[in-house]
């Protein structure tokens, strides 16, 4: 049986790898899922296996929709998958989407950790609306301030920094509900704003964005020295372009997500109105995007040095030259199996589609960490 959920959305608890250990990643999506299974051989992470699988058709929607699905689908889906994939590992780790959870940095009075904890889960009380029992919390101190005590001309009130974390129960026994009917192990369950950045950092000292491009929506994340400083989400993502494309160009769903992923943001003539109509859409994104920057950076008096794009929508041609000029930092599309030993002849596949495995791949290469 697993241990407790929450001690693992952090690092820190890491544990030596076991030997012969297989882990696969399991990444359940709004319009697709992906999975990612590793070996640990010696201290390397071996990529075993890796495949997606878009959810639309299983509910008779078109590829690149975002659905919900049922569990029994999910389940269904992800044996297919399995089955396609050749997936042998007994061991899963699992993702919960960001709309499932609330992270949020506060500030609070340096005490000791049971004084601590007693206030985290009072401080909670104001942001989540339901009652406290119904979720599971958990906290990280990740970093200390002063400010001056009111009232007092030279004492100084020690500040705590902290990264609260909060899951209803519910969800959590859904996505354990899946692993246990696929006959696998949990290993891990957390939150995908995690796993979505650790497959494609390699710890910087300086900040760094990851925008995390989904169907149903963008996700941001600002990693400073390994650590998660700040999220933001928009309810934007690859389907509005999709919907766009297919208004603007009075052409099928199906037909414009095929235009999206073939053409992309093209120079050429005939493809004008196209790129026109998906540069405006991409752009919303990275204004968003821009302004989160600017917002970190006047409070923390540190900028951003690099972006990171991650998800389905970072697969785009044109979208790293269209992020640069928009937000003026260099760019990189995330290459999730950077981390991981593969055959060289994969190399250009997996750089290809890299961007849209990142949550499958951080979830299997933290859960190679736990005994």
């Amino acid at each position: 049986m697993e241990k407790s959920i929450f001690s693992k959305l952090f690092p820190g608890n890491l544990k030596f790898w076991e030997k012969n250990q297989k882990v696969v990643g399991i990444d359940i999506g709004s319009s697709s899922v992906k999975v990612v299974q590793l070996r640990r051989e010696k201290e390397r992470a071996i990529l075993e296996t890796y495949g997606e699988l878009a959810t639309g058709p299983y509910v008779k929607r078109q590829i690149g929709q975002v659905v919900q699905l049922p569990e029994e689908v999910v389940v269904n889906m992800l044996k297919d998958l399995f089955k396609e994939a050749s997936v042998t590992a007994t061991s899963a780790a699992v993702s919960i989407p960001v709309k499932n959870t609330f992270i949020a940095v506060i500030d609070l009075p340096l005490v000791s950790e049971k004084e601590m904890d007693e206030m985290v889960r009072l401080e909670a009380r104001k942001y989540v609306p339901v009652p406290i029992k119904e979720v599971e919390i958990n906290w990280q101190i990740i970093g200390r301030s002063e400010e001056k005590a009111d009232g007092q001309k030279n004492e100084k009130l020690q500040l705590a920094e902290i990264l609260l974390v909060v899951i209803h129960k519910e969800v959590i026994q859904k996505y354990r509900g899946v692993v246990e009917k696929l006959g696998l192990k949990m290993k891990l369950i957390e939150a995908e704003v995690f796993s979505a950045w650790r497959s494609v950092i390699f710890r910087p000292v300086a900040p760094v964005i990851v925008i995390d491009m989904g169907a149903s929506s963008a996700k941001m994340s600002i990693v400073d020295a390994g650590v998660l400083r700040s999220t933001y989400t928009i309810d934007k993502g690859s389907q509005m372009i999709t919907d766009s494309i297919s208004k603007s160009l009075n052409i099928s769903f199906e037909r414009a997500e095929e235009l999206k992923r073939e053409v992309g943001l093209s120079t050429r003539p005939e493809y004008k109105e196209l790129a026109s109509v998906m540069e405006s859409n991409l752009n919303f994104i990275f204004s968003e995007a821009r302004e989160f920057m600017l917002a970190y950076r006047k409070k923390n008096n540190k900028s951003v040095s690099q972006v990171f794009l991650t998800g389905g929508g970072a697969i785009l041609n044109g979208v790293v030259d269209l992020a640069v000029k928009s937000l003026g930092v260099e760019t990189l599309r995330a290459d999730s199996f950077a981390k991981m030993d593969y055959p060289a002849f994969l190399q250009e596949t997996l750089k290809k589609i890299g961007p849209s495995f990142s949550t499958a791949s951080g979830l299997a290469l933290k859960s190679l960490n736990h005994a």
